[in-house]
């Protein structure tokens, strides 16, 4: 434990001395090193499946590196005509989304291509694995290791909390992916530990808020309660600081707006090459509009895409926010409020909150580590672990078979995952190449021992909110057969298990559209996998 006088120092400080180093938190540390070892076996780029929110940030990356040039018609060739991530102006095409996550990403992808090649189908695997690491597990584990360092700093045990944010939230899937959602959480979490729980670091804080709204522009939002705390403490030279780390990323944001779609102020979003979201983008701002109760409460608690059903969890941690105001300074609990909470204002207003193919409310993945922090000083564990259980539980199934459910798949950890998982089907992992048994349990197992180390002695109380978890996945309604031909084509498709679909639906004759579909999506990159 730190030192009593840390935590005398007056609510109303603004700024809180840097902590003497101490990185004695093994308990933490097991648990960040189990989940990098777990993104470094599982590769979950499927066959035949051009993800596309993934494969957008590759096509601007391989076209400014391979071509000089961010118009990304002859990389995105090689996905195929029906890629949808797509803005398209005047015959060109670029990526539709902000350029500031293929930035991060683009280490990765400089790496690997001594060794891949030029961009073909039979790179891409290897290529988007490399790009993943550098734009979301890399910048997750930071994150975690901050998380871990002030937390204890501040008189916090931060192991439970540690397991949460990586093995038991939507975090977990999007560690593993190349969305940039774990990439702008880690972000803007960064930029609140240094500005509000150390006196140095404004200047990296700015870099870390630059990313995050060049990643994603909605971040603006969040990004300014952080800004607006140093404005409330009129803590100018700080300030300053923080612009001055973020002006680059204004500045290259600007002109790539600038250079590929003719305006400083234009967006990729009003050129969408598909015309449902075109359109929403030109609704209110860029699709966004104004909190909307009812979206709000889908957002929180739908139950294919909620926030509270798939990481219960952070429940928990709102039951710790006194503890948590008591640890910190007032600045600081403020914020840590605020910004998860303006964030999760923004998307209550946009009506694609949903994100489409996706594990849990995926906009909202940066206001986790905020969320779950005050879980670092909860005293009773009980609920905690128990609730640990069910989170890791909702999030862990469907992340390491398939981490693209559809809407339709209510509590997709049941009605998804588990079908995947009698069938023996699990993401692409390093253990397939050596044997099939060892790539279904290593994973899990890798998991399990996290969610352990984690709880200790309540490990059965996590394993008893689990079996909950997928006790209340089993209420869902049984799958109709549209539903059931879903799991069959992704089983033929992505798994590639022949007479997949047939068997799905029991030999009944099977719909002259997804026997279409099947064949060309076949013919598509990634290439196979040996499941």
């Amino acid at each position: 434990m730190e030192s009593a006088a840390v935590n005398r120092q007056s609510q109303d400080d603004p700024l809180v001395p840097a902590p003497t180093p101490d990185l004695r938190f093994p308990t933490a540390a097991v648990i960040i090193a189990l989940y990098a070892l777990l993104a470094a076996i599982v590769i979950p780029v499927f066959p035949h499946f051009p993800s596309p929110n993934e494969l957008t940030r590759w096509v601007l990356v391989a076209s400014a590196v391979d071509d000089h040039s961010l118009e990304v018609s002859r990389a995105a060739r090689i996905l195929g005509p029906q890629f949808e991530d797509l803005a398209v102006i005047d015959g060109r095409q670029y990526s539709n989304k902000a350029p500031g996550a293929a930035l991060v990403d683009s280490p990765g992808y400089l790496l690997a291509r001594p060794f891949a090649g030029p961009p073909s189908p039979g790179n891409l695997r290897l290529v988007l694995t490399a790009m993943r690491w550098f734009g979301a597990t890399l910048p997750l584990l930071l994150a975690a290791l901050g998380f871990a360092h002030y937390a204890r700093a501040r008189g916090g045990d931060p192991a439970l909390a540690i397991a949460a944010m990586l093995f038991a939230t939507p975090l977990f899937a999007y560690g593993l992916l190349l969305f940039s959602h774990a990439l702008t959480a880690a972000a803007l979490f960064g930029a609140w530990l240094l500005l509000y729980l150390r006196d140095r670091g404004g200047f990296v804080a700015g870099v870390l808020i630059g990313v995050a709204v060049a990643s994603e522009y909605p971040t603006l939002v969040p990004a300014l309660v952080l800004i607006g705390g140093l404005l409330a403490q009129r803590s100018w030279g700080r300030l300053a600081r923080v612009v001055a780390g973020g002006a680059p990323f204004a500045l290259m944001l600007a002109i790539y707006q600038k250079l590929a779609f003719g305006s400083v102020l234009a967006s990729p979003y009003t050129y969408e090459k598909l015309p449902e979201y075109r359109t929403l983008a030109h609704t209110g701002l860029f699709g966004l509009q104004a909190p909307n109760l009812g979206i709000l409460m889908r957002l929180l608690f739908d139950p294919a895409r909620g926030l509270f059903v798939f990481a219960p969890v952070i429940a928990a941690a709102l039951l710790a926010i006194p503890a948590a105001k008591r640890a910190l300074p007032r600045a600081a609990f403020v914020t840590l409020l605020l910004t998860p909470a303006a964030l999760i204002a923004v998307y209550a207003g946009y009506p694609n909150w949903h994100g489409g193919w996706n594990v849990g409310p995926r906009y909202v993945a940066g206001a986790i580590p905020f969320l779950l922090f005050p879980l670092a000083f909860a005293r009773g564990r009980h609920i905690a672990a128990i609730l640990l259980g069910a989170s890791a539980a909702a999030v862990v199934p469907i992340t390491l078979t398939f981490p693209f459910p559809d809407r339709s798949f209510i509590m997709p950890w049941s009605t998804l995952a588990l079908p995947l998982l009698r069938d023996g089907l699990v993401a692409p992992n390093f253990f397939h190449l050596m044997w099939r048994p060892l790539a279904i349990v290593i994973p899990f197992a890798i998991v399990a021992a996290a969610i352990i180390i984690a709880t200790k002695r309540n490990a059965l109380l996590a394993a008893l909110g689990a079996l909950l978890m997928f006790a209340i996945g089993s209420l869902a309604p049984a799958p109709s057969l549209t539903q059931q031909l879903r799991i069959g084509y992704i089983q033929e498709v992505y798994f590639e298990q022949r007479g997949a679909m047939a068997r799905a639906v029991g030999g009944l004759p099977l719909p002259p559209r997804a026997v279409a579909r099947a064949r060309a999506e076949a013919s598509l990159p990634p290439t196979s996998w040996p499941f």
